[in-house]
């Protein structure tokens, strides 16, 4: 009896384990589509699109490799790779200069808002540092995870301290929102988090199973 009830518990497990992998993927694939067709809604944040086609395919090669009964050593490395691949789409869309939001004082009751790179000096010398830190959290998360997924059975500590890094540079990519407001995000900037925020939930499966 007692062996019947375990194998129905260890069963389970794998079931709901399997159900989050598909749940995974399916989210992924809705949130690229948003992506590809944000344009049609915003049309001054037209580069978003192409952070869809790459969660895109980050979702449907996650699907095939469930498909084809990969090992589990091997869905950990694809789970590190989408989650690189993520960094890599806040990488590209930090870079544009479509994310990263200034606000001027033109006048006591006017105000001019601009939209700079985060990689922008022009960002600190007022004062705002949060997106150049993001910039930089993002381009170390991903050189140092390359290095994690060519030693990614010998890569636990770094891989520890990537998922550190990614962390804060996830909460330095929402700090404008709390310090300016609505205004201080764009939709690039919105996606920009979220590819960082699914890029740390796909480390946290790879990080957990390995």
């Amino acid at each position: 009896m007692k062996e019947q009830i375990a194998k129905i518990f260890l069963e389970s497990l794998i079931y709901s384990k399997r159900m989050l992998t598909s749940a995974i993927s399916v989210i992924l694939f809705i949130i690229g589509i948003a992506f590809i067709i944000s344009p049609l809604f915003m049309i001054s944040q037209s580069y978003t699109w192409t952070s869809g086609l790459v969660i895109i395919t980050v979702a449907i090669l996650s699907i095939y490799i469930r498909k084809k009964g990969a090992s589990m050593k091997t869905s950990n490395r694809v789970y590190y790779l989408s989650a690189l691949l993520l960094q890599g789409v806040a990488f590209v869309l930090e870079i544009l200069p479509v994310g990263a939001v200034m606000v001027f004082a033109t006048s006591p009751t006017e105000r001019s808002i601009k939209v700079y790179s985060y990689f922008n000096i022009l960002h600190v010398g007022y004062a705002n540092f949060s997106p150049l830190l993001t910039g930089i959290l993002t381009i170390l998360s991903i050189l140092l995870g390359v290095g994690a997924l060519f030693k990614f059975k010998k890569a636990a500590e770094l891989k520890k301290a990537i998922f550190i890094c990614s962390i804060i540079s996830l909460l330095f990519s929402i700090t404008p929102l709390f310090l300016f407001g609505t205004i201080g995000m764009t939709a690039a900037s919105y996606a920009v988090f979220g590819a960082i925020f699914l890029s740390i939930c796909l480390q946290a499966v790879a990080n957990r199973q390995a």
